[in-house]
C-alpha cells in the first residue's frame, strides 16, 4: 500500500553525531564535505486526501521500521533510482496544530543523507531550492478501523458523510516498512522535506495491477494482492472453460443449421467458417440460419387437428 504527504529543510553538512549514524550504512568511512543531508516528515496522525489516517501506534511502528530505509523516485523499483537513505528517525508531537478530527498532530521525521556527487547535483540542487519537496512512503499494515463503526470490514463508504461527521479509516498493525519516494502528488498533506535540517501504501486493486504488469512487464505485490491476483486467475480459467463449453454448443447449432440450409457444403468448409468467428459473430449465424431453415422446412404438425368426428373416423388425427 502507497501513502505519500508535503511540508519543509536541515539541509547541508552533518555533525559528528550524524556522521557516525550514516557510516553504518556505508562500505568505507565517508567525511563531512562527502556527504549532503535533509529532514524529511514522512507521515503524520492527519486524515489525508484518501480519508485515511495512522493511529499513533502505528507511527511507533514507522518510526523503528523506517531506519535504515532508502529513497527513491515515484516508488520506482529500479535501483538506478535510488537516491538517499534515512539514518536516523523521531516522532514527533505539534502542539499548536490539531487533526481534521481534533487529536493533537503527530508526525514522523527523518533525517536522510544522499553522497554528494555529479550524479545527484540536480537531486541536491532540487532539495535545495524546493523543487524536490513532497513524498511518499511504501509499508504494510494489518488493518483499517472504520471512523463510523469501528470495523474492520463494512459497509461505509470513506469520505461520506455518516450523521454529518465524513468517515475515515485509521490504519493500524503495521508489519513492515519498504521504502520512501519523492512524488509529485502526495496524499497526505504534511509530507516531504521540512526546512528545518505515504502512510502506507495502499493495496493495489486488481485493475492497478494489471495496468503494472502490462506497463512495467513486472510488479512488486503485496501477500494479499498475490492472493487476489491468483484468486483472479483461477476466476478467468473457470470463465474460459463455460466460455469453451457455450462456443462448442454454438458450434454444434451452427453445423446442423448448415447441414439443414445448406446441404451440399462440404463439412470442412464448414469447420474453417465456423473457427474463423468469435462467439458473438457464432451466436448471429445462428440465428439467421435457423431463419433460413424455417422458411424452407415447414414447421407445421403432421397431426390432423381440423377433422370432422364420425362415429367411423374416431381417433383419426393419430393416423398418419
Amino acid at each position: 500500500m502507497i501513502k505519500s504527504y508535503s511540508a519543509p529543510n536541515e539541509v547541508g553538512v552533518p555533525d559528528e553525531n550524524d556522521l557516525a549514524l550514516i557510516n553504518k550504512y556505508s562500505l568505507r568511512p565517508l567525511k563531512k564535505e562527502e556527504v549532503f543531508v535533509f529532514s524529511v516528515i514522512l507521515c503524520d496522525n492527519d486524515i489525508d486526501r484518501d480519508h485515511e489516517r495512522f493511529s499513533e501506534r502505528s507511527l511507533k511502528a514507522l518510526e523503528k521500521l523506517f531506519i535504515g530505509k532508502t529513497g527513491i523516485l515515484n516508488h520506482s523499483m529500479q535501483s538506478e533510482d535510488q537516491s538517499a537513505r534515512a539514518y536516523r528517525t523521531q516522532l514527533l508531537k505539534d502542539s499548536t496544530k490539531k487533526t481534521a478530527d481534533g487529536q493533537e498532530y503527530i508526525y514522523l521525521k527523518a533525517w536522510c543523507y544522499t553522497v554528494r556527487s555529479h550524479k545527484n547535483d540536480s537531486l541536491i540542487r532540487d532539495i535545495e531550492s524546493g523543487i524536490k519537496k513532497e513524498v511518499s512512503i511504501s509499508c504494510s499494515a494489518g488493518k483499517r478501523v472504520c471512523s463510523v463503526c469501528g470495523e474492520t470490514h463494512c459497509s461505509h463508504i470513506s469520505g461520506r458523510k455518516y450523521d454529518g461527521k465524513i468517515c475515515f479509516k485509521t490504519i493500524e498493525d503495521i508489519t513492515d516498512a519498504y521504502e520512501w519516494s519523492f512524488v509529485a502528488v502526495p496524499a497526505q498533506k504534511n509530507a516531504g522535506v521540512t526546512k528545518s535540517a505515504g502512510v502506507c501504501k495502499k493495496e493495489k486493486s486488481m485493475e492497478n495491477i494489471l495496468k503494472s504488469i502490462k506497463k512495467e512487464k513486472r510488479v512488486t505485490l503485496e501477500e494479499a494482492e498475490l492472493k487476489k491476483l491468483c484468486g483472479y486467475i483461477d476466476t478467468l480459467e473457470s470463465e474460459s472453460e463455460d466460455g469453451k463449453k457455450y462456443r462448442q454448443s454454438l458450434m454444434g447449432k451452427a453445423k446442423k443449421s448448415f447441414a439443414l440450409a445448406l446441404p451440399a457444403l462440404n463439412g470442412e468448409c464448414v469447420d474453417d467458417i465456423l473457427k474463423s468467428l468469435s462467439s458473438e459473430r457464432l451466436e448471429m449465424l445462428c440465428l439467421s440460419l435457423e431463419k433460413q431453415v424455417s422458411s424452407v422446412i415447414p414447421t407445421a404438425s403432421q397431426f390432423c387437428t381440423d377433422f370432422e368426428k364420425t362415429e367411423n373416423d374416431m381417433n383419426c388425427q393419430f393416423k398418419f
